[in-house]
């Protein structure tokens, strides 16, 4: 039993420093390759193109800066003007368990608890633009999953009896058994009005509009950041560096679970 635990161990460790680490290499390489197009340029590919083909989408890097639609948008936990945001609302709670060990040794633990209340993204579309033209490109930002870096804009706790809380907020949630209520904890994540972006993706046309999304046809890299091309390669090395150790951490441990159990 013990030398499959230890095979598993070395098998995932590895596993994982491989997957990372081409994934990674995948997105350096491509970030490299590409050349920056300007929205205008763009505009006269997808264009042009898109009168052949209604569903072309060109793979490109694109940077300029973000805005909402409406240009008036708040963070509502932070207050920050924003181009968009991304927040959480948790309950806090104190968990108390009683463990009991094999010698019938009782011990109580402790826990601190959070769960989900609500959370909401900024209704409002956000859309990219430079001194190229006038065009808008549309950030489908949905699409790119956990591909997307934020700013953080608040991280606050609260406590139950909290005036900021009674003021702006109406929440309703039972207390599970056992356990006892602290507060809430706000979390939120932003991009401000007209921040510089730097977006890997896919660009098409959607009637009038053009948009940019996650890569579906190529299945290459795909990112939103408001970091520049320079720190999100660093970011990458970082990335691999830190797969590399989980993978010489899972061998290490595989190896010591075979030889010591």
């Amino acid at each position: 039993m013990e030398y499959i635990i230890g095979l598993l161990l070395i098998i995932a460790g590895i596993g994982y420093a491989i997957y990372v680490y081409r994934k990674n290499t995948n997105k350096a390489q491509e970030m490299q390759f590409q050349q920056t197009s300007c929205i205008k340029d763009v505009l006269d590919i997808v264009g042009n193109l898109s009168d052949l083909d209604e569903n072309y989408r060109h793979y490109s890097e694109v940077k300029g800066h973000l805005h909402s639609l409406s240009g008036d948008v708040e963070a509502p936990y932070s207050q920050r003007p924003a181009a968009y945001y991304e927040n959480t609302v948790y309950s806090v709670n104190e968990e108390t368990r009683t463990e009991r060990d094999d010698d019938g040794n009782t011990r109580t633990i402790t826990d601190k608890v959070e769960t989900v209340l609500s959370n909401e993204k900024s209704p409002v579309e956000i859309y990219l633009s430079d001194n190229s033209c006038e065009e808008k490109v549309y950030i489908d930002i949905e699409s790119f999953g956990s591909d997307v870096d934020l700013m953080s804009g608040c991280d606050r706790f609260e406590s139950e009896g909290s005036s900021w809380v009674r003021d702006n907020f109406n929440f309703s949630f039972s207390n599970p058994r056992g356990s006892r209520f602290l507060g809430y904890r706000f979390f939120e994540e932003i991009l401000p009005e007209d921040q510089p972006m730097y977006i890997l993706g896919e660009i098409h046309k959607r009637g009038n509009r053009l948009y940019v999304g996650r890569s579906t046809t190529t299945k290459k890299p795909s990112h939103v950041t408001y970091k520049s091309e320079e720190e999100l390669l660093d970011d990458v090395k970082k990335e691999r560096v830190f797969a590399a150790g989980v993978g010489v951490v899972g061998v290490i441990a595989g190896i010591l679970v075979m030889i010591l159990m």
